[in-house]
């Protein structure tokens, strides 16, 4: 079985371009039979001019055709933008060019055209539509055996899920003691959707929330069985589990138990990050394993960790109903000065559920978080059965899930139902993968 949605496979993208690509040629032919002024290259000394575009509406990829004066002919010299989303330009005829919308530019889209130093924008707006499913690509509900293999027959219950830089899918099992059961099964996992395949790797393991190093590749995941305990996963070795232990320094306040529920590497600086249930914010060299705490919360449980590639060392933590002053919020620290820059940035104490701006957002016990190319950072809202998204404007909306209703439904916005989300993870073509913990099953979000 293969759920990969068409419209994100990079060879149907490509084909897309091509065949794209062949219909300007022949229709720049045709123009050029009949205005040879529409072969011209931009003259940046005469203003850039524009007429109109078609369709007014569509979705991602959809194929935009933009008409005015003085384009050019060099697609790699025109900067078309949906809002501040960037889009593919795939050629020009001079007074006519095609475009692609990019992916997930807003609802009401305003383009702008810039060529050299000269920049306008069309009177009217684009309406871009957005379209998410969600469908089921392992586990059968079933929430106490584990099985390996086909995953069509695949069983296990994903707590936490990571895909790193090449689209390996890692998934840390671990059975839900919240429907009175013990840990489960506890296993970390690799999904090869190509292959339709669930591949253990390393067996009674206690694993946390993992984090990629996009340098590396290798995988780091917290263990709660010493204070310093984590394992990583090479893909030099082919993900063989190392058992590592941090290095503390020889005095100063430390943790007093090994709970650290979340990892995450920092892109600016190379260094991993974690918390403890005590409140201590740790950051670890990954090739010395020397640690240093940077900074103490109150204590309590924090299940998602994540930085954002367009905020540079903002760290933002999502914290559990039991954090006192942070429960049920989001909050962000500067690593480079993390004593005068902690700060709640959203979310109530009492928990709840409100979309909106993130300062009057409500969650309930947020889990893990993951950010993806453009900013957007993704939320399992694991109380509210639903998953949540932080725009890079600072919006919260609920992208599926119904709100409170706990439930097992593939589909589209007005039917999905998920149960106690706990983790997620995001690929390169922007699939979200959720580990869908109340359900027992991997989940796979397709949003166009």
């Amino acid at each position: 079985m293969n759920n990969r949605n068409l419209i994100y496979q990079p060879a149907f993208r490509h084909t897309c371009v091509v065949l794209l690509a062949c219909m300007f040629v022949m229709l720049s032919c045709g123009d050029n039979e009949g205005n040879k002024k529409n072969d011209e290259p931009y003259d940046p000394k005469k203003p850039i001019e524009l007429a109109s575009f078609y369709p007014d509406s569509g979705r991602y990829l959809e194929k935009i055709l933009l008409t005015g004066k003085n384009f050019g002919t060099d697609p790699e010299q025109i900067r078309v933008w949906f809002n501040s989303r960037r889009a593919a330009v795939v050629g020009s005829t001079g007074s006519r060019m095609y475009v692609l919308a990019p992916r997930l530019p807003g609802d009401t889209c305003v383009i702008s055209v810039a060529i050299g130093n000269d920049s306008l924008v069309y009177d009217k707006t684009f309406r871009y539509f957005t379209s998410v499913t969600v469908t089921t690509i392992a586990g059968n509900g079933n929430k106490t055996d584990y099985q390996d293999g086909d995953l069509t027959t695949s069983i296990l219950q994903p707590r936490y899920i990571c895909v790193d830089g090449e689209d390996n899918i890692f998934v840390m099992t671990r059975g839900p003691y919240e429907f009175g059961g013990e840990n489960g099964v506890m296993n970390v996992t690799r999904i090869d959707e190509e292959a339709n395949e669930l591949i253990t790797i390393a067996k009674g393991v206690v694993a946390n929330v993992p984090a990629a190093d996009p340098v590396t590749g290798i995988i780091s995941f917290p263990t709660e069985q010493t204070v310093g305990s984590f394992f990583t996963l090479d893909p030099k070795e082919l993900w063989a589990p190392r058992f590592r232990e941090m290095k503390w320094p020889a005095s100063g306040d430390r943790p007093a138990e090994g709970w650290k529920h979340s990892m995450v590497v920092n892109p600016s600086d190379g260094f991993i990050y974690t918390r403890y249930y005590y409140g201590h914010i740790v950051k670890m060299d990954p090739r010395t394993y020397e640690v240093e705490t940077i900074y103490k919360t109150e204590q309590g449980d924090s299940y998602g960790l994540a930085f954002n590639p367009h905020e540079p060392n903002i760290l933002y933590i999502s914290f559990w109903s039991n954090a006192g002053v942070n429960a049920n919020s989001i909050c962000t620290i500067d690593v480079t000065d993390p004593q005068n820059s902690f700060k709640r940035i959203g979310g109530s104490t009492s928990g709840g559920h409100r979309d909106g701006p993130l300062e009057s957002a409500q969650f309930r016990n947020p889990s893990q978080i993951y950010c993806d190319a453009d900013g957007n950072m993704y939320i399992a809202d694991c109380s509210n059965h639903c998953i949540r998204r932080i725009t890079p404007e600072k919006l919260v909306e609920t992208v599926l899930g119904m709100p409170g209703t706990a439930g097992w439904k593939d589909g589209g916005k007005d039917e999905a139902l998920f149960n106690l989300p706990r983790g997620l993870g995001i690929s390169k073509d922007g699939s979200i993968y959720v580990a869908d913990l109340g359900n027992a099953r991997v989940r796979k979000l397709s949003i166009n």
